[in-house]
């Protein structure tokens, strides 16, 4: 698995770059002749087709997006032993000259050993392919999140590909969502609703981004789905509530 959250452990007058762009280990031989293991930034080619011992570029924000995303998908699919979500697993596909790409986050239908420990997702060992993958824009790396990545997700036969974008563009914080869905083996962009969210038929989710925060809703429902701090917050909400009323009014009456 790619690692996604570690900074670099070495700190130094490149810490910032190597944060932008990621980082792996290399022997780097001085001017002695002496062998040196430092942490050389990752190049574009790096970036888009990483290898399991490359650290990612990340920020809060897309930790945070990413994070949001693989809790509220894990739970949407707990109960199904067929549909598998992942997030910063590199997946080798089946077709000849492409390279392993590594999702933000991404879902896989129809698996099997759901609960197997995978450190890749080997697309012809699986016997599936990835349906829907999320793709949190890297500012270092924008062209290949929003460009590069299009042309790949669409070779390999992703259903959906969306693209969640916050950036400083002219001293304004620009915050995007795009969508693309495999049309005759074309990808199409998918035209954001009156509220800017991203229809995505193959999970049944709308996805939006309000105030730098990702929203996840049924599209069936139109309910907002909660994380699962959300979720524990609610209830705590709700235990509080409950033992306010306790102390006011004694217990519940039993129905």
């Amino acid at each position: 698995m790619v690692q996604s959250h570690s900074p670099p452990s070495i700190q130094s007058d490149r810490t910032p770059d190597l944060a932008e762009c990621g980082w792996r280990f290399a022997d780097i031989t001085q001017p002695d002749g002496t062998l040196t293991r430092q942490q050389v930034p990752l190049t574009s080619e790096e970036f888009l087709h990483p290898q399991d011992d490359f650290y990612l570029p990340n920020s809060t924000f897309h930790d945070n997006v990413a994070g949001h995303a693989k809790d509220i998908l894990t739970r949407r699919y707990a109960n199904d032993p067929t549909t598998g979500v992942f997030r910063d697993l590199l997946i080798e596909w089946d077709i000849q000259g492409q390279g392993d790409l590594c999702p933000d986050t991404f879902v896989a239908f129809g698996i099997s050993n759901k609960e197997q420990n995978r450190s890749k997702f080997i697309v012809a060992n699986e016997g599936v392919r990835p349906t829907f993958v999320l793709e949190v824009v890297s500012p270092r790396y924008c062209k290949e999140d929003r460009e590069t990545k299009v042309v790949e997700y669409a070779r390999t036969r992703v259903l959906e590909y969306v693209i969640i974008d916050r950036r400083s563009q002219r001293g304004q914080v620009i915050e995007e969502v795009l969508g693309y869905r495999l049309v005759e083996s074309l990808y199409q962009p998918i035209a954001p609703d009156s509220e800017g969210r991203i229809r995505c038929d193959t999970v049944g989710l709308l996805i939006s981004l309000q105030e730098s925060r990702l929203i996840i809703e049924d599209v069936n429902t139109g309910e907002r789905l909660l994380s699962s701090l959300e979720l524990e917050q609610q209830a705590a909400d709700m235990a509080a509530r409950l033992e306010r009323y306790r102390e006011r009014f004694g217990e519940l009456p039993e129905l």
